[in-house]
């Protein structure tokens, strides 16, 4: 199952009245951590642990902390400081060497679950949240906002607003930018495109696959969890459109390509990535085929689509081309982590690989 948050409340919602939840949150941090201010995750007194606090160093004990919360019916906060050697995650040898304040809250039907169930629906319908979250009381409210993966899930410390709610005003609370699953509409259905939904699919994102030529026996070849159209692009709905992140045209047929590209470039998206399979002559061709030149582009198109990792089978070049549109997607280079810490916030991906590295 995908880290990510919108696996985990999909996983937790039929099990929300099995058992006793609590809602953990990164409140503060300090140095090198895991995972920053924002991060949640669920746990229970059943024992379930639905997401990552840290590269799995403090889980156990904060499984240990949740049931306290359950038991005592009150939120805990508890610190994690690998500096100090009387703190707990010093014994639990933590090697980030950094420090974490988590907030571990009841998640039940009298706090109505802390919007979660609401939260899901959101994200369903590729809705982003912002999640705001009280840390005195067992309380959160949110409101939808367009999806930015550039922001990830970072979370801020603020004053609450509210202004039909006199107890939570002026409250401090934890503000976190909830996105959706980046959504991949991938066009043509070759055998080679295989690998490329099966690893965006590990990535736990939507998969749509969409091609007018696909049968039953081509869909049997690709994962069962994705959406598969027998469908021209031209046919594609609006709303759907409207929910791509990354785009890949691959139909291995130049005259299709081209009508792809022809018909993409006249609907409304919200500015996906776009990458054409092929060299950059085959995007010359395509192109002219399609009447449109460069400077016509309404959507720029990547081609050759993807980063130069090396390697030519088709597992190879998917992961070339979805490291290219993760990057597009999240507002990053693409550079090594070792050659620019500081670009598009990586500092915190940076500190993750390099927890994991210790």
């Amino acid at each position: 199952m995908s880290n990510h948050f919108y696996h985990l409340l999909n996983t937790w919602l039929p099990l929300k009245n099995e058992a006793n939840w609590v809602l953990g949150a990164v409140i503060d941090t300090r140095g090198s951590v895991y995972r920053k201010t924002g991060a949640l995750m669920l746990l229970s007194d059943a024992g379930h642990q639905l997401g990552l606090l840290s590269g799995g160093c403090i889980e156990s004990d904060l499984l240990l902390q949740a049931r306290k919360v359950v038991a005592l019916g009150k939120s805990r906060r508890v610190i994690y400081d690998a500096a100090d050697d009387s703190n707990i995650a010093w014994r639990l040898g933590i090697g980030c060497g950094g420090a974490a304040e988590i907030l571990l809250h009841p998640c039940n039907l009298l706090n109505e679950y802390l919007q979660l169930p609401a939260v899901l629906a959101c994200l369903q319908q590729q809705q982003a949240c912002d999640y705001s979250l009280q840390l005195d009381h067992a309380h959160a409210t949110f409101t939808t906002c367009p999806r930015k993966f550039s922001q990830r899930q970072q979370g801020r410390m603020q004053l609450s607003s509210v202004a039909h709610d006199e107890a939570a005003r002026d409250k401090k609370i934890l503000a976190t930018l909830i996105n959706p699953l980046p959504h991949l509409l991938i066009l043509g259905s070759g055998v080679d495109l295989i690998p490329l939904c099966q690893l965006a699919l590990t990535l736990g994102w939507r998969v749509t696959l969409v091609d007018q030529r696909l049968n039953a026996a081509k869909r049997e070849n690709f994962p069962a969890a994705i959406n598969a159209l027998n469908l021209t692009p031209a046919e594609l709905h609006s709303d759907l459109l409207q929910q791509i992140d990354g785009l890949v045209i691959a139909h291995h047929n130049m005259t299709l390509d081209a009508a792809a590209i022809a018909v993409l470039q006249q609907r409304e998206m919200i500015n996906p990535y776009i990458g054409l399979l092929g060299p950059s002559k085959r995007k010359a061709d395509v192109l002219a085929v399609a009447g449109l030149s460069e400077t016509q582009l309404r959507y720029p198109i990547a081609g050759p689509m993807g980063l130069a990792l090396g390697g030519d089978l088709p597992e190879s070049i998917a992961l070339s081309v979805l490291a290219e549109c993760h990057a597009k997607i999240f507002g990053c280079s693409a550079l090594p982590l070792s050659e620019m810490m500081s670009s598009c916030a990586t500092d915190h991906q940076a500190n993750a690989l390099m927890a994991v590295a210790r």
